[in-house]
């Protein structure tokens, strides 16, 4: 079931990338955080919990050039205007789109209800676990999916 969770992330994350953000992406190969190439010290990242047939976390860790080119798309802002609470504001956002959009899409007993995103820090991240790179044009995010057995 984790697996069917995560193609249906990936596929929500084209989506939403595209359809709100006016970015298009590309799904990268599965990495350690560590290994990732983002530096998870200066990161944005937030924490959105889920609970259903599969509960967990998803966790979205971005650079801050594209946390601030999300913003500025979504947000019709320019960058230099934008703030750090509109970057992590549309960084969250993105992630309950990109979650829900997901979780619809997975058929179970239980229906999923969505907490609410959450700032987290590099120090809040595993750095050995296992994430899927979402490479933009210019950098690339990381989305780590984190489930516990019930």
């Amino acid at each position: 079931m984790k697996k069917a969770l995560m193609t249906a992330m990936t596929n929500s994350i084209s989506e939403v990338m595209e359809i709100m953000f006016y970015m298009p992406v590309e799904i990268g190969p599965e990495t350690s955080l560590n290994d990732s190439g983002i530096n998870l010290n200066n990161a944005l990242a937030c924490r959105l919990n889920f609970t259903g047939d599969i509960s967990g976390n998803i966790d979205l860790i971005s650079p801050e050039p594209v946390a601030a080119e999300l913003a500025s798309n979504f947000l019709g802002e320019t960058k230099g205007k934008l703030t750090w609470e509109q970057q992590f504001g549309t960084l969250s956002e993105m992630l309950n789109m990109v979650c829900g959009n997901a979780l619809k899409n997975v058929k179970g007993k239980l229906p999923y209800q969505l907490g609410i995103p959450r700032m987290i820090t590099g120090t809040d991240l595993n750095g050995t676990a296992t994430c899927t790179l979402i490479e933009t044009m210019d950098s690339k995010m990381a989305l780590l999916l984190s489930t516990i057995k019930r």
